[in-house]
């Protein structure tokens, strides 16, 4: 999965390093703690809640219901798809470009129209490119270790990398940061656009339904978690006109 997003990944990554390696940390009680410490503190956070059963009930519920049933689906659904395709090849290219990387471009983009539209605090712009590059950092990392472990051929048998969906998990937790950051009316496109690009990658024979239903649990999960753990104040801007200095710290 990883090598499937190549460019857009690394980009995003190295900015995502640079920008918590050189902020400096928050200062508790007179004592000042390392940046990356303090982001660790945070992303663990981010990590654990994707074990909270109470939160992510519905999810876990559903996983344990439809996942199992989707595996015994699997070769006949997708053998009736090949000979009655649900798409026709252009409407199903859409579904694998917005699932690698064009979603993702757009909601950095909407990001940036946001703050630069309505003059939103620049801590703020910030905070949400934080909440997505985590969010979708995370899920293609757990995705690709997935695919090594499981070690799925594909239903076209060009590769072994098919469980998960990369694609879909991918989707599904890029819907879960638009659903936070833009209400639910915006979330539920986006949820839409996910279901869509799980059901083309069945369609193009790039999946069988358990990996779309497995990519689309875990992207949910991944995404909430770090969703529920989100602070759009976690970065300042600290300006001190009289010393002519400007800088940046964040706190979590």
């Amino acid at each position: 999965m990883i090598s499937g997003y190549g460019k857009t990944l690394r980009i995003i990554l190295s900015l995502f390093l640079i920008l918590f390696l050189f902020l400096p940390g928050r200062s508790n009680a007179g004592i000042k703690t390392s940046p990356i410490e303090d982001y660790l503190h945070h992303y663990l956070s981010s990590l654990k809640t994707t074990g909270d059963l109470n939160y992510h009930k519905k999810t876990y519920l559903a996983a344990a219901g439809l996942l199992p049933i989707s595996f015994l689906f699997d070769a006949k659904l997708q053998k009736y798809i090949s000979k009655n395709p649900v798409y026709p090849k252009p409407v199903s290219k859409l579904g694998d470009l917005y699932g690698n990387p064009y979603g993702y471009l757009i909601t950095s983009l909407l990001i940036f129209s946001e703050g630069v539209i309505f003059r939103q605090k620049f801590n703020k712009t910030v905070c949400k490119f934080v909440l997505l590059a985590e969010t979708i950092l995370t899920t293609a990392t757990v995705t690709s270790l997935l695919k090594d472990i499981t070690h799925r051929q594909r239903p076209n048998k060009e590769s072994y990398s098919s469980f998960p969906s990369g694609h879909t998990s991918g989707s599904f937790a890029l819907a879960a940061v638009v659903d936070k950051l833009y209400g639910k009316k915006a979330g539920i496109f986006a949820y839409s656009m996910a279901v869509f690009v799980g059901t083309t990658r069945i369609n193009d024979n790039k999946h069988y339904l358990s990996d779309v239903i497995a990519g689309s649990i875990l992207g949910t999960v991944i995404g909430r978690s770090f969703a529920k753990n989100f602070n759009e104040n976690m970065i300042k801007v600290i300006w001190k006109p009289k010393e002519g200095e400007i800088s940046l710290v964040y706190e979590f």
